[in-house]
Protein backbone atom coordinates (compact mmCIF):
# COMPACT_ATOMS: atom_id res chain seq x y z
CA UNK A 1 0.00 0.00 0.00
CA UNK A 2 2.65 2.35 0.75
CA UNK A 3 4.65 1.76 -2.19
CA UNK A 4 1.23 2.81 -4.14
CA UNK A 5 1.08 5.68 -2.85
CA UNK A 6 4.72 6.21 -3.17
CA UNK A 7 4.15 5.79 -6.63
CA UNK A 8 0.73 7.81 -7.35
CA UNK A 9 2.27 10.64 -5.75
CA UNK A 10 5.23 10.31 -8.26
CA UNK A 11 2.87 10.11 -11.28
CA UNK A 12 1.07 13.12 -10.06
CA UNK A 13 4.24 15.37 -9.59
CA UNK A 14 5.25 13.91 -13.37
CA UNK A 15 2.21 15.46 -14.58
CA UNK A 16 2.30 18.81 -12.94
CA UNK A 17 5.80 19.20 -14.59
CA UNK A 18 4.40 17.94 -18.01
CA UNK A 19 1.72 20.81 -17.77
CA UNK A 20 4.10 23.21 -15.88
CA UNK A 21 6.49 22.74 -19.26
CA UNK A 22 3.72 23.34 -21.22
CA UNK A 23 2.48 26.50 -19.58
CA UNK A 24 5.65 28.00 -19.11
CA UNK A 25 6.94 27.63 -22.94
CA UNK A 26 4.17 29.96 -23.99
CA UNK A 27 5.30 33.24 -21.63
CA UNK A 28 7.01 35.90 -23.49
CA UNK A 29 10.03 37.32 -20.82
CA UNK A 30 9.38 40.39 -22.87
CA UNK A 31 5.96 40.50 -22.03
CA UNK A 32 6.78 40.23 -18.42
CA UNK A 33 9.64 42.94 -18.50
CA UNK A 34 7.28 45.33 -20.04
CA UNK A 35 4.57 45.44 -16.94
CA UNK A 36 7.35 44.62 -14.00
CA UNK A 37 7.28 48.38 -13.18
CA UNK A 38 3.72 48.55 -13.15
CA UNK A 39 2.86 45.31 -11.24
CA UNK A 40 5.30 45.84 -9.11
CA UNK A 41 3.61 49.35 -7.50
CA UNK A 42 0.34 47.76 -7.71
CA UNK A 43 1.51 44.80 -5.58
CA UNK A 44 3.09 47.54 -2.92
CA UNK A 45 -0.14 49.15 -3.01
CA UNK A 46 -2.32 46.04 -2.33
CA UNK A 47 0.09 44.50 0.04
CA UNK A 48 -0.15 47.76 2.13
CA UNK A 49 -3.94 47.18 1.95
CA UNK A 50 -4.17 43.85 2.70
CA UNK A 51 -1.97 44.17 5.79
CA UNK A 52 -4.01 47.05 7.15
CA UNK A 53 -7.26 45.52 6.38
CA UNK A 54 -6.61 42.24 7.67
CA UNK A 55 -4.89 43.80 11.01
CA UNK A 56 -2.10 41.53 10.29
CA UNK A 57 1.29 42.66 12.21
CA UNK A 58 3.29 39.46 13.52
CA UNK A 59 6.20 38.51 11.67
CA UNK A 60 4.78 34.95 10.55
CA UNK A 61 1.65 36.96 9.24
CA UNK A 62 3.25 39.13 7.01
CA UNK A 63 5.51 36.52 5.64
CA UNK A 64 2.78 34.38 4.69
CA UNK A 65 0.84 37.21 3.34
CA UNK A 66 4.09 37.69 1.52
CA UNK A 67 4.49 34.66 0.41
CA UNK A 68 0.91 34.49 -1.38
CA UNK A 69 0.96 38.23 -2.79
CA UNK A 70 1.57 37.15 -6.22
CA UNK A 71 -0.47 33.93 -6.50
CA UNK A 72 -4.36 34.52 -7.80
CA UNK A 73 -5.35 31.07 -5.49
CA UNK A 74 -4.46 33.18 -2.09
CA UNK A 75 -6.31 36.31 -0.99
CA UNK A 76 -3.76 38.35 -0.94
CA UNK A 77 -3.26 37.79 -4.09
CA UNK A 78 -6.27 37.96 -6.06
CA UNK A 79 -5.35 41.15 -7.27
CA UNK A 80 -2.86 39.66 -10.16
CA UNK A 81 -6.27 38.22 -11.66
CA UNK A 82 -7.92 41.69 -11.73
CA UNK A 83 -5.27 43.37 -13.92
CA UNK A 84 -6.05 43.60 -18.01
CA UNK A 85 -3.22 44.10 -19.95
CA UNK A 86 -3.15 46.16 -22.84
CA UNK A 87 -1.42 47.85 -25.72
CA UNK A 88 -1.80 50.74 -27.47
CA UNK A 89 -0.50 49.83 -30.76
CA UNK A 90 1.95 47.51 -32.48
CA UNK A 91 5.03 49.84 -30.77
CA UNK A 92 4.07 50.77 -27.90
CA UNK A 93 4.96 49.05 -24.36
CA UNK A 94 2.03 47.43 -22.72
CA UNK A 95 0.51 48.52 -20.08
CA UNK A 96 -2.35 47.55 -16.90
CA UNK A 97 -5.85 47.98 -16.30
CA UNK A 98 -7.31 47.60 -13.39
CA UNK A 99 -10.77 45.90 -13.51
CA UNK A 100 -13.72 45.48 -10.87
CA UNK A 101 -13.76 42.04 -10.78
CA UNK A 102 -11.75 38.59 -10.58
CA UNK A 103 -11.49 37.39 -14.22
CA UNK A 104 -10.18 34.30 -15.20
CA UNK A 105 -6.41 33.76 -15.18
CA UNK A 106 -4.79 32.72 -18.46
CA UNK A 107 -1.71 33.94 -20.69
CA UNK A 108 -2.14 37.76 -19.37
CA UNK A 109 -2.61 36.49 -16.22
CA UNK A 110 0.54 34.76 -15.82
CA UNK A 111 2.34 37.39 -17.40
CA UNK A 112 1.16 39.47 -14.31
CA UNK A 113 2.04 36.92 -11.54
CA UNK A 114 5.37 36.18 -13.45
CA UNK A 115 6.07 40.04 -12.81
CA UNK A 116 4.87 39.98 -9.60
CA UNK A 117 7.30 37.43 -8.52
CA UNK A 118 10.46 38.89 -10.32
CA UNK A 119 9.87 42.50 -8.14
CA UNK A 120 9.48 40.78 -5.75
CA UNK A 121 12.58 38.09 -6.00
CA UNK A 122 15.56 38.51 -3.48
CA UNK A 123 13.46 41.44 -1.94
CA UNK A 124 10.75 39.42 0.89
CA UNK A 125 12.69 40.08 3.65
CA UNK A 126 13.16 44.09 2.58
CA UNK A 127 9.65 44.25 1.91
CA UNK A 128 8.76 42.42 5.31
CA UNK A 129 10.75 45.17 7.03
CA UNK A 130 9.32 48.15 5.47
CA UNK A 131 5.74 46.60 6.43
CA UNK A 132 6.93 46.00 9.66
CA UNK A 133 7.70 49.42 10.25
CA UNK A 134 4.33 50.44 8.65
CA UNK A 135 6.05 52.27 5.47
CA UNK A 136 3.46 54.04 3.54
CA UNK A 137 3.04 52.51 0.00
CA UNK A 138 4.37 55.08 -2.02
CA UNK A 139 7.43 54.58 0.29
CA UNK A 140 7.51 50.92 -0.46
CA UNK A 141 7.52 51.80 -4.23
CA UNK A 142 10.63 53.93 -4.14
CA UNK A 143 12.23 51.35 -2.00
CA UNK A 144 11.54 48.32 -4.25
CA UNK A 145 9.55 49.50 -7.68
CA UNK A 146 12.04 52.64 -8.39
CA UNK A 147 14.97 50.33 -10.17
CA UNK A 148 12.49 48.57 -12.12
CA UNK A 149 11.09 51.16 -13.38
CA UNK A 150 14.17 53.01 -14.50
CA UNK A 151 15.16 50.30 -16.62
CA UNK A 152 14.53 50.16 -20.34
CA UNK A 153 11.96 47.44 -21.54
CA UNK A 154 13.13 45.20 -24.23
CA UNK A 155 11.34 45.37 -28.18
CA UNK A 156 8.33 43.16 -28.09
CA UNK A 157 6.91 41.79 -31.42
CA UNK A 158 3.50 40.76 -31.78
CA UNK A 159 1.37 41.19 -29.31
CA UNK A 160 -1.88 39.16 -29.21
CA UNK A 161 -4.99 40.64 -26.87
CA UNK A 162 -6.59 38.55 -24.26
CA UNK A 163 -9.98 39.48 -23.36
CA UNK A 164 -10.86 39.75 -20.00
CA UNK A 165 -13.14 37.61 -18.64
CA UNK A 166 -14.38 38.36 -15.12
CA UNK A 167 -15.21 35.23 -12.63
CA UNK A 168 -18.64 34.66 -11.01
CA UNK A 169 -18.64 36.53 -7.78
CA UNK A 170 -20.56 33.57 -6.22
CA UNK A 171 -17.91 30.77 -7.50
CA UNK A 172 -15.23 32.62 -5.79
CA UNK A 173 -17.40 33.11 -2.62
CA UNK A 174 -17.51 29.33 -2.73
CA UNK A 175 -14.39 28.39 -3.18
CA UNK A 176 -13.88 30.62 0.15
CA UNK A 177 -15.87 28.93 1.57
CA UNK A 178 -14.54 25.24 1.02
CA UNK A 179 -11.27 26.76 2.10
CA UNK A 180 -12.41 28.12 5.08
CA UNK A 181 -14.23 24.64 5.96
CA UNK A 182 -10.84 23.06 5.28
CA UNK A 183 -8.52 25.33 7.55
CA UNK A 184 -11.64 24.37 10.29
CA UNK A 185 -11.78 20.90 9.77
CA UNK A 186 -7.99 19.89 8.36
CA UNK A 187 -9.76 18.24 5.40
CA UNK A 188 -8.79 18.81 1.61
CA UNK A 189 -12.14 18.78 -0.02
CA UNK A 190 -10.53 20.27 -3.10
CA UNK A 191 -10.70 18.13 -6.47
CA UNK A 192 -8.69 18.65 -9.34
CA UNK A 193 -9.75 18.50 -12.37
CA UNK A 194 -7.74 18.62 -16.20
CA UNK A 195 -9.30 22.22 -16.14
CA UNK A 196 -8.30 23.44 -13.00
CA UNK A 197 -4.73 22.08 -13.70
CA UNK A 198 -4.73 24.18 -17.03
CA UNK A 199 -5.95 27.22 -15.56
CA UNK A 200 -3.08 27.14 -12.94
CA UNK A 201 -0.15 29.63 -13.27
CA UNK A 202 3.33 28.07 -13.06
CA UNK A 203 3.47 29.32 -9.25
CA UNK A 204 0.09 27.71 -8.26
CA UNK A 205 1.40 24.44 -10.02
CA UNK A 206 4.38 24.44 -7.75
CA UNK A 207 2.31 24.61 -4.67
CA UNK A 208 0.26 22.09 -5.56
CA UNK A 209 2.87 19.73 -6.16
CA UNK A 210 4.59 20.23 -2.71
CA UNK A 211 1.00 20.12 -0.69
CA UNK A 212 0.14 17.46 -2.59
CA UNK A 213 3.81 15.43 -1.58
CA UNK A 214 3.32 16.44 1.45
CA UNK A 215 -0.32 15.31 2.00
CA UNK A 216 0.87 11.61 0.57
CA UNK A 217 3.86 11.66 2.85
CA UNK A 218 1.79 12.47 5.85
CA UNK A 219 -0.95 9.60 4.74
CA UNK A 220 1.82 7.00 4.09
CA UNK A 221 3.37 7.92 7.76
CA UNK A 222 0.31 7.57 9.09
CA UNK A 223 -0.45 3.98 7.66
CA UNK A 224 2.57 2.71 8.54
CA UNK A 225 2.29 3.77 12.50
CA UNK A 226 -0.91 2.13 12.28
CA UNK A 227 0.58 -0.70 10.66
CA UNK A 228 3.11 -0.49 13.68
CA UNK A 229 0.71 -0.07 16.09
CA UNK A 230 -0.97 -3.31 15.14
Amino acid sequence: FLLWLVLLMALLLLLLLLLLAHRSSGVSKEAVEHVTCEVCEVAMDEASAYVRENSINDEDGLSDMIDGLCSVKKKEGRWVAKLDIFREDDDAQLTISRQPDMGFCKQECLVVQRACQAALKGKEEVLLSLLQGKKSSKEMKNKLCKKLCAKAVPKLGKWKDEPFEARDTKEVETEDMIEKMKAETGMGMKMYKREDLLSMSEGDMEVMAAKEAFSSERAAARMAAREEEM
